[in-house]
């Protein structure tokens, strides 16, 4: 009796800790709505991937990890096994979600909005729990920056209206750009841009994508304010004023956030606040 209580004891807490890996779907979303959280899904082979198995042991296994994601995220599993047979129906979702993200190996752990949106990717990381949900908070934050960004123009006119502010827009190609995508992780992304950018502009994002789908009326937008304002290439980064008017114009710049503001600044003729960025 005293073997069993004791290996009970053991056994609690590996049991809560699989508990918190959901397998639905549908579930995951609605818990992520509503904790108003993301969504961590790990990709898996596992009963035979070498990578995924030795993430679990290194990373999801300990209580730092659980720690972290019961204050972060939603846990996601979908599993791809050899030797363990998955429901119909779960399989049948695994493989489709496979399909959707086009997932090329194991593990690969997305980052989901509530609503199922792909917003960043991880993979297997050296350096246990620590390092691993060092750059999945990364991840998460730049998820978190890109809500900022509106995709309305009219929206965004009528809010730099209001807060008396330029409207800095971006042309993107955010899923195929090379440049768009450089300019986005060495500024756009970073804490001293947003910081920046909340006191002086209203961010708009005007995309032109080539892998996933804009709804039409957005698409239909974007296509018009392209021709409207000739853009012939990306990133073309415009300052606008408040009725819609091309103030100046920028694009991908080195020298990261520190670099790219002073620019702006110069451009649109704001004074530097004292600490942040400096003309030169």
């Amino acid at each position: 009796m005293r073997f069993a209580i004791t290996t009970l004891a053991f056994l609690t807490p590996l049991l809560a800790q699989e508990s918190s890996w959901l397998t639905n779907f549908e579930e995951a979303k609605a818990a992520a709505k509503k904790e108003k959280k993301v969504i961590l899904a790990d990709f898996t082979g596992s009963d035979w991937c070498g990578w995924c198995i030795k993430l679990k042991e290194e990373v999801f296994s300990k209580p730092e990890f659980t720690d972290w994601a019961k204050d972060k995220v939603v846990l996601l599993e979908l599993d791809f096994p050899k030797k363990t047979k998955l429901a119909p129906e779960l399989e049948k979702q695994n493989q489709e979600l496979k399909k959707k993200f086009s997932i090329q190996g194991y593990p690969t752990v997305l980052v989901l909005d509530a609503e199922g949106n792909k917003l960043g990717e991880l993979g297997y990381l050296p350096g246990g729990p620590e390092a691993w949900t060092k750059k999945a908070d990364e991840v998460i934050a730049n998820a978190a920056a890109a809500d900022v960004w509106m995709t309305d123009y009219e929206a965004a006119l009528a809010k730099a209206k209001k807060e008396k502010k330029f409207v800095l827009a971006d042309f993107t190609g955010s899923d195929w750009c090379g440049w768009c995508i450089k300019l986005k992780e060495e500024v756009f992304s970073k804490p001293e841009f947003l910081e920046w950018a909340k006191d002086n502009v209203v961010l708009l994002e005007l995309d032109f994508p080539q892998q996933k789908q804009l709804p039409e009326e957005l698409k239909k937008q974007n296509d018009k304010l392209a021709r409207e304002f000739h853009i012939e290439g990306y990133p073309t980064i415009l300052f606008l004023d408040r009725t819609g008017k091309k103030v100046d114009r920028s694009g991908y710049l080195p020298g990261g956030p520190e670099a790219w503001i002073a620019d702006a600044e110069k451009k649109l003729g704001i004074k530097p606040k004292k600490g942040k960025s400096k003309k030169k």
